[in-house]
């Protein structure tokens, strides 16, 4: 992980331009501006309006989308550690796809979070990103890989092997 990370960061420059990804970052971010506000606003009887790539809360307080906040990182961090990981490609076919869902989910949850917890408490706005949502998708990708090792992953010979392990 540390190697994957240090090789973002070297290149993240020309990683936020790479055109695929420009395109799912864009994508993400038009659906994340256009369903935080469907969902806050009755939620909590309040009015946020959508101006070009943020979003103005009733405080005056502004949440801009960015690259960074798409998920595409731990998103090509899984696709990479899958890709390499060894198991059953018939496995990885269906698990990966719904592995970057559940990034997905987690990257609206943020959103939406951040977005709420600015209305009550703006103040710890970078204490909840940094301290609270970034960890949080890191247990995520060890709980998705813990996962994949224990249960998903496992072949057909890895449980002939432990079968015949616990007879003996």
């Amino acid at each position: 992980m540390l190697f994957f990370q240090l090789i973002w960061e070297n290149f993240e420059t020309e990683i936020d331009k790479f055109p695929p990804l420009v395109f799912f970052s864009e994508a993400i971010g038009k659906f994340l501006l256009t369903v935080t506000p469907l969902i806050i606003n009755p939620f909590v009887e309040t009015d946020i309006i959508r101006e070009g790539v943020s979003l103005i809360l009733p405080n005056g307080l502004y949440i801009s989308y960015f690259f960074y906040l798409s998920g595409i990182k731990q998103m090509c961090f899984l696709i990479l550690l899958f890709a390499i990981a060894t198991g059953p490609w018939a496995k990885k076919v269906w698990y990966v796809p719904l592995i970057l869902l559940i990034v997905q989910l987690t990257v609206l949850v943020r959103f939406l979070a951040l977005n709420l917890y600015c209305l009550v408490q703006p103040e710890q706005f970078h204490l909840l990103k940094d301290l609270f949502f970034i960890p949080l998708f890191y247990f995520e990708i060890l709980l998705i890989w813990m996962t994949w090792v224990l249960i998903v992953g496992k072949t057909a010979s890895l449980r002939k092997t432990q079968k015949t392990n616990h007879r003996n």
